[in-house]
């Protein structure tokens, strides 16, 4: 007897062990205490099933072609199709003792599981025919095999990545419509496509990691065998926010190590969510504007061709090189040319391959380094990419003493550095980085002082430091005033709001903080009928008292005839010129908006002409404080008035009250009274700060003056 025919009389007798050993387990698989080596062979199923699902296509393709001389050593085919049948028997036994582990559900392995043995049994059937050469019936079933093949393979797809992964691509466009802001719902539309992408794959109804699912808000509630997922009465305990929170190093970090992660900004979506309450039937427009919820998810809704870039594509075989198992090249928009680039592979991170991004460095968009091995110098290269609008350099190490170098890349609006070791000398290098929208420093080493110190170089970028539990109460936020207009001519209704509904608002009327012994409580609209700046605070037992408040409302119920400054604003804050100071629409913070005069080197010096001698209760300014931005009150105002046959006369001189410290950025109401007189003409002048103070960054320079209505009643 050959050595062949030897090897082939073997392996039939394994084949036919395999299918007593697949049939015991396919039928009591579940009951099965498996010890740690089977746990092991199973596991490698997904490493072995690509060998058989290779050597079938290629017999299918022998079979249908017999002019290939394979065919002819027949003993040496027979054996090769004999080891594809064990190559089978073994990948369909290890998915069997696979399924023993915790989080998979039967009914939704069944039809996998079943289609897996098929699949054996028929690659047998197929054999004893290619045998016994009956080659047209083998040929049949030859083609049978490779749609079972098919099935099989998308059915366990859809096990470990998601129901209808095959097919998902096309289906998208179909089942995924726009959606407006208008109508978009804070779960829906936001928070469970993110669940879906980065968590489904694990917590669904077929593959249950510690018996929880997070396929459907029924289940989100229900919690796994840990708890509750999200707790509604203590939201900053939340399990799932502990968990994405973590260190990537820790093994309850979710999601777990080599899977896709969150980024920054979905990290920071589920975070504001959960710390909102976590509601799943809010829409997002019903959140209050200033949250940070409505803020990080308002730019999902975007038109579908994406912001306009005036630079070209990139070429598609560029991208395709680029492309490899530890670096992603994708576009951001469709039909837009910007692209995102996001690393992957601690280990194979070489600073080379930042070098290889300069083919792309026009279209380089977004760049995510999160947990890549980089060292300062680095960030020298990345500098080079000049249209880079969003930077993720999270937990890469870096100390920051070469970030300055990034200042000349003017389109860079988010920077994230959240996990590094930061020395002290990177506040100055951070600082430089005026054109920074947000700054994102969880976890890094700078201390509050350090942060405070930033502020004050960066007072334009928001800095977000992370939620720090120190054992404390927690702070209310503060409520919210809402009106029509800040300007009106005879009456104003105001509402005050907060998304607590049992807190206690308390509230002033005369610019004075609201305390125990002046405050007001809000019990219903307020009607205003002057010039106010109204102040109010939050209350609740167990919180505490929520930050101020402020918003000014101004009365104007004169208008003059004609009216003309003296001197020009500055030029970069011309605004509309004079008509910006009575054309009643209200500026906010953003003093760059338009609606407001800029004033340095000239005073504001105002001519007002009434038409006629009339009566007058006062003339008011609107301005706005912002000490980080050079911002201050005048520093002396003078009002003049002129009747109809009469001499200018100065009825008013005030040096207004001057910041001692940093603050925010405010709206201010300055109101002189005119008692008793009926001018023609009125005379405004308002002198700029003229040096800073000492404690000033910028002591010694010449302040900015800013205004945006002059009210006269």
């Amino acid at each position: 007897m050959s050595f062949q025919t030897r090897l082939s009389a073997i392996l039939k007798n394994v084949l036919i062990v395999f299918h007593g050993l697949t049939l015991i387990l396919a039928f009591g698989h579940e009951h099965l205490e498996v010890p740690p080596i089977l746990e092991f062979l199973g596991r490698t199923h997904p490493l072995v099933l690509h060998f058989p699902i290779a050597l079938l296509l290629l017999l299918a393709l022998v079979l249908w072609n017999p002019n290939i001389t394979f065919l002819e050593n027949k003993p040496f085919s027979n054996n090769l199709f004999l080891s594809t049948l064990l190559l089978t028997g073994i990948t369909v036994m290890a998915g069997l003792l696979l399924a023993t582990e915790e989080g998979y559900e039967k009914e939704s392995f069944f039809f996998h599981q079943w289609t897996g043995v098929t699949l054996f049994w028929l690659g047998t059937i197929w054999y004893i025919l290619w045998t016994k050469e009956i080659y047209q019936t083998a040929r049949v079933i030859s083609v049978l095999t490779i749609i079972l093949i098919i099935i099989t393979g998308h059915l366990g797809a859809s096990l470990t990545h998601g129901d209808d992964f095959l097919f998902a691509p096309l289906l998208k466009k179909k089942n995924d419509p726009k959606v407006n802001l208008d109508e978009a719902l804070s779960y829906d539309h936001v928070i469970r496509p993110i669940l879906e992408q980065k968590c489904v794959s694990c917590h669904k109804a077929s593959k249950q990691k510690g018996d929880l699912r997070l396929d459907g808000v029924e289940y989100i509630l229900a919690g796994g065998k840990n708890g509750p997922v999200i707790d509604l009465n203590n939201t900053e305990e939340s399990n799932l926010l502990h968990r994405i929170l973590l260190p990537m190093e820790d093994e309850d970090h979710m999601p777990p190590k080599g899977k896709l992660q969150l980024t920054e900004l979905e990290i920071q979506i589920i975070t504001s969510w959960i710390k909102e309450s976590a509601h799943f039937d809010k829409k997002l427009v019903h959140y209050p504007e200033e949250s940070n919820l409505f803020q990080l998810a308002k730019n999902l809704f975007v038109p579908s061709e994406g912001p306009n870039y005036d630079f070209p594509f990139a070429k598609g075989i560029t991208i395709e090189k680029l492309n490899n198992d530890y670096r992603v090249v994708q576009t951001i928009y469709p039909e837009a040319p910007a692209l995102r680039v996001s690393f992957f592979g601690k280990s194979q991170f070489t600073s080379k391959a930042l070098d290889e991004l300069d083919k792309i460095s026009v279209q380089l968009v977004e760049l995510n380094l999160n947990n890549m091995p980089l060292n300062d110098e680095d960030i020298k290269k990345i500098s080079r990419f000049n249209n880079l609008e969003k930077l993720y350099l999270n937990s890469t190490g870096l100390s920051g003493t070469t970030l300055s170098s990034l200042k000349n890349q003017p389109k860079l609006h988010s920077l994230s550095l959240s996990g590094n070791p930061l020395k002290e000398t990177s506040i100055a290098e951070l600082g430089a980085l005026k054109q920074l929208n947000n700054l994102f420093l969880w976890n890094s080493s700078l201390s509050t002082q350090n942060i405070e110190q930033l502020k004050t170089l960066l007072p334009n970028t928001k800095i977000e430091t992370g939620f720090k539990d120190e054992g404390e109460r927690y702070q209310l936020n503060p409520p919210l005033i809402q009106a029509e207009n800040n300007i009106f001519n005879n009456e104003l209704e105001v509402r005050l709001k907060h998304p607590i509904g049992s807190v206690s608002i308390f509230y002033t009327l005369d610019n004075t903080e609201p305390d125990s012994s002046n405050y007001l409580l809000y019990q219903g609209p307020l009607k205003i009928q002057k010039s106010t700046t109204l102040r109010a605070r939050a209350f609740a037992n167990g919180w505490l008292g929520s930050e101020e408040n402020t918003n000014s409302f101004f009365k104007a119920s004169i208008k003059p005839i004609s009216y003309q400054l003296s001197y020009p604003p500055h030029k970069s804050y011309p605004g509309n010129g004079v008509e910006t100071l009575f054309d009643q629409e209200k500026g906010d913070e953003d003093f760059g908006s338009g609606k407001w005069l800029g004033f340095q080197d000239q005073p504001l010096e105002l001519l007002i002409d009434l038409g006629k001698d009339q009566l007058i209760e006062s003339v008011g300014f609107s301005l706005l404080t912002a000490e980080g931005s050079y911002i201050f009150p005048p520093f002396q105002v003078e009002i003049w008035t002129k009747e109809h046959q009469g001499d200018w006369k100065m009825i008013q001189v005030d040096n207004p009250e001057q910041p001692e410290k940093m603050g925010d950025r405010k709206l201010i109401l300055l109101e002189y009274p005119i008692a008793g007189q009926k001018p023609k003409q009125i005379k405004a002048i308002l002198k700029p700060v003229n040096r800073l103070p000492k404690w000033h960054p910028g002591a010694g320079q010449k302040a900015w003056m800013f205004i945006d209505e002059v009210l006269i009643n």
